[in-house]
C-alpha cells in the first residue's frame, strides 16, 4: 500500500516503546497506511476469559476490519513444537501465535459484549511479527508465511495487514458504518458524559455494597465466638464488618465501644449507625485519643509527640479504674488494629465490665503505618482471614496486587484503567491538582466523586481546612466538595476517583505500604500522579510496566 503521504490516525502519537521491536513496526506501518485508518499501540482492556489484556499494535481499516499484531524482537525459532525468543536477556518459551489469536478473540468479546456496541460482528485476524528476523518459510503448523511480518516485510506491512483481513475467509462478516468510531470510543473511552459517569459510578457502589453486606454471614459463623480476629487486605469489607458486628452486639444487649485508629473511618461508622434505633447503636464510637479526652486525659502544652504512646494509656488505665459500672464496656470492636499501639490495648481494655467481655478485632497488616505494633492484644482470638476484593474495580487490584505479600481475588467487578501522570517531583501537587481539574471539567466526574490524596505533606487545600475539623469530615460526605487529605488520613476510606500524589514518604514508614493504601481507596478510577524515579524506588519492574501504560497521550 502506498498512501503518498496521507497521515493515518495514531494512538498515542507518539507511543513510549518498552524496546524498539514495537517501535519498529509501528513505523513501518505508520509510513504506508491510509488516511482513514487507525494504527493502535499497547491496547489494554479487560477481558473475563484472560483477565487483563494488552494489544501490542492494533490496525483498523473502516473497510477491511482490526488486525491484532503480537510483536516479538531478537531472534525467534520455532523447533520441537514450541517458540523460543532469544535477546541479550537470555531465551526464553513465548507463544506468539496463542497470544495474537487470543488477542483477537478477547477483542471480539469485548467490543461485541458491550451494551452501547450495535455494530454487529466484528470482523478481525491477527499477524505476528519479527522485526529482526529475515523469514523465508512458514514457522510451525500455525504460522505460514504470510502470517508473519518478518525483517524484510516491515516497508509492506500494511499491505500484509489489509490483505489478510480481505481474505475470502473473512468476508462473511459484514462491516457496520461507523465501527471505527464506536470501537475507539469503547476502547480508549471516549471523554464521558456526567450521567453516565454518575450511571457507571452508582451501579458499582450497588454491586460493591450487595457483596460487601453478603460477608454478614461470615458474622453469623463465628458467633459463638465471643473473641475473634478479621483480617483481610483494602476493599475486603473490614470495615463494613465491623459496624455490623458493632450493631449485632448492641442489639444482643452489650455495652459496645466501637474504637478506629482514624477519624475518618470513625465518622463514617458514626453516619452508617445514625439512622439504626438507640438499642442497636454502641455505647462509644470514636478514635482512642477522643476516648482519653472523653476520660480528662489530654496532652498539655509542654507534652512530647509521644505522649499518647508513653504517658496517656497509664492515666488512661487510672481513669478507666474510676469508671462506674454503667460506664463500663461488655464488648470492644478495633477497625484499623494494625496501627494500634501496644500500650493501647490494656488501656482500652482496662474500661471491660468484667474479663468475660467480647473482642472482635479488624486489621490489614499490609496497610501498617508502624512496623513496630503488633495490631493485636495478648489474648487468644478465633481467626477469619478474609480473601476476596469487593470494592475495588478489577484495574485498581491488579494495580495494587505487587505489593501484596498475601492473595486475593478481585471480585468488585470492572471499572476504568489505571492512570499514570509521570512528572518532576517538584511538580506533583500542581499535575495532581491538573488531573483533578480535568476529571471535572473535561470527563464528566462530579466534585464528591474525586478525592485527591498525597503520601506525606498536606494539600494546600487541606491546610487551609485544618482549623476546622467538623467542617473538613463534612466535605468527605459532601455533594459538592473535592476531598483533600493524606493517605494516612483516609485510610479505611473511598471515593469512586482517586488522584494519588506521590510526594515523598515519612522516614520510619514503609513506602510500598503507603502506595498499597493510596491506590485502593479508589472505588473505579485510580490516578497516580509522581516522579517515575521515586516509584521505581520502590516498585518492581513489572508493576513500573503496568503503570507506564497507564501514561495518557500528551503528558
Amino acid at each position: 500500500m502506498n498512501r503518498g503521504g496521507m497521515t493515518a490516525r495514531l494512538v498515542p502519537e507518539h507511543p513510549r516503546f518498552e524496546d524498539d521491536s514495537e517501535r519498529i513496526v509501528w513505523e513501518g506501518l505508520r509510513d504506508r497506511l491510509r488516511d482513514c485508518d487507525v494504527l493502535l499501540h499497547g491496547v489494554r482492556f479487560t477481558d473475563p476469559v484472560h483477565g487483563e489484556v494488552e494489544i501490542d499494535l492494533l490496525v483498523l481499516m473502516p473497510d477491511c476490519g482490526a488486525i491484532v499484531i503480537e510483536v516479538k524482537g531478537g531472534h525467534v525459532a520455532f523447533a520441537d513444537g514450541g517458540w523460543t525468543q532469544t535477546d541479550a536477556t537470555g531465551s526464553r518459551a513465548i507463544s506468539p501465535v496463542e497470544q495474537a489469536r487470543a488477542g483477537v478473540y478477547a477483542l471480539k468479546r469485548y467490543l461485541e459484549g458491550q451494551p452501547t456496541w450495535s455494530r454487529g460482528a466484528l470482523r478481525a485476524t491477527w499477524l505476528v511479527a519479527f522485526p529482526y528476523m529475515h523469514v523465508t518459510e512458514a514457522m510451525g503448523p500455525e504460522a505460514r508465511r504470510d502470517l508473519i511480518i518478518g525483517s524484510e516485510d516491515l516497508q509492506d506491512a500494511a499491505g500484509i495487514a489489509y490483505d489478510r483481513l480481505m481474505s475470502p475467509a473473512l468476508h462473511m462478516f459484514r462491516l457496520a458504518e461507523g465501527w471505527v468510531d464506536s470501537a475507539l470510543d469503547l476502547l480508549l473511552g471516549a471523554p464521558d458524559a456526567e450521567r453516565e459517569i454518575i450511571g457507571r459510578t452508582a451501579a458499582r457502589l450497588r454491586h460493591a455494597d450487595d457483596l460487601t453486606e453478603a460477608q454478614a454471614g461470615l458474622l453469623s459463623a463465628v458467633r459463638n465466638n465471643p473473641r475473634i480476629e478479621v483480617t483481610g487486605s483494602a476493599g475486603t469489607g473490614k470495615t463494613w464488618l465491623a459496624i455490623e458486628q458493632a450493631r449485632r452486639w448492641a442489639k444482643a444487649g452489650e455495652r459496645v465501644c466501637f474504637v478506629s485508629y482514624g477519624r475518618g473511618v470513625a465518622e463514617m461508622a458514626r453516619r452508617a449507625m445514625a439512622t439504626l434505633p438507640p438499642s442497636q447503636q454502641p455505647a462509644y464510637l470514636g478514635t482512642f485519643h477522643q476516648l482519653g479526652y472523653q476520660w480528662g486525659v489530654q496532652p498539655g502544652a509542654a507534652e512530647g509527640n509521644d505522649f499518647w504512646i508513653m504517658e496517656a494509656p497509664a492515666r488512661m488505665i487510672e481513669a478507666a479504674a474510676s469508671l462506674d459500672a454503667s460506664s463500663r464496656f461488655t464488648a470492644f470492636v478495633i477497625d484499623e488494629a494494625q496501627d494500634f499501639a501496644d500500650s493501647w490495648w490494656t488501656a482500652l481494655l482496662a474500661s471491660a465490665s468484667s474479663d468475660s467481655f467480647r473482642l472482635a478485632v479488624f486489621r490489614d497488616d499490609e496497610q501498617a503505618v508502624f512496623s513496630d505494633r503488633r495490631g493485636r492484644p495478648d489474648l487468644p482470638l478465633t481467626p477469619l482471614v478474609l480473601d476476596e476484593n469487593l470494592r475495588n474495580a478489577r484495574q485498581i487490584v491488579d494495580t495494587f496486587r505487587p505489593l501484596l505479600t498475601a492473595p486475593i481475588t478481585a471480585m468488585g467487578g470492572e471499572g476504568f484503567p489505571v492512570e499514570y501522570v509521570p512528572c518532576v517531583q517538584d511538580d506533583v501537587m500542581g499535575a495532581a491538582d491538573d488531573a483533578v481539574q480535568a476529571l471535572l471539567d473535561d470527563r464528566g466526574w462530579l466534585p464528591e466523586h474525586i478525592a485527591l490524596l498525597t503520601t506525606k505533606h498536606r494539600h494546600p487545600v487541606q491546610i487551609e481546612q485544618a482549623n476546622d475539623r467538623v467542617a473538613y469530615w463534612d466535605d468527605l460526605w459532601s455533594a459538592n466538595a473535592v476531598f483533600y487529605s493524606t493517605v494516612s488520613g483516609f485510610k479505611g476510606l473511598e471515593r469512586p476517583a482517586v488522584v494519588l500524589a506521590v510526594n515523598g514518604f515519612h522516614d520510619g514508614i514503609d513506602p510500598r505500604s503507603v502506595l498499597y493504601a493510596g491506590m485502593s481507596r479508589a472505588r473505579d478510577l485510580l490516578i497516580v500522579v509522581g516522579a517515575e524515579d521515586e516509584l521505581a524506588a520502590i516498585l518492581n519492574d513489572k508493576s513500573m510496566r503496568r503503570l507506564r501504560r497507564g501514561v495518557q497521550p500528551g503528558a
